[in-house]
């Protein structure tokens, strides 16, 4: 690396995060959202679940593409079997995050 070309990386690339960094009238992004600690696991719990959902659908369709495609072989079967199992009890769990959630926060406020 020549000598222009690392203070170009120091001017455009490091400085600002350095000016950034020292700035206090700069607030985090996210104050209003997870202020306590029930408003952050509902949170994490809705962006799971968008990322979630979708990966399970894929996994059901690929469990589909197992089972069609098995051509009678009993090994191929019961992989496809396993995936699909094993796809349903996460998708209970994803799409149960929600009501777990509420009674860990509910069985908390007891204490």
């Amino acid at each position: 690396m020549n000598k222009d070309t690392s203070t170009f990386a120091l001017l455009f690339f490091f400085l600002p995060f350095f000016s950034f960094a020292t700035n206090p009238k700069l607030a985090p992004p996210v104050t209003k959202l997870g202020g306590t600690l029930q408003d952050f696991v509902y949170l994490l719990i809705k962006i799971i679940q968008a990322v979630a959902i979708p990966v399970l659908v894929m996994c059901i369709i690929y469990a589909g593409y197992l089972l069609v495609s098995a051509g009678g072989n009993e090994q191929q079967v019961s992989k496809a079997k396993l995936w699909i199992f094993s796809t349903l009890i996460g998708a209970a769990i994803i799409l149960g995050a929600r009501v777990i959630a509420d009674i860990v926060f509910g069985t908390a406020s007891l204490f």
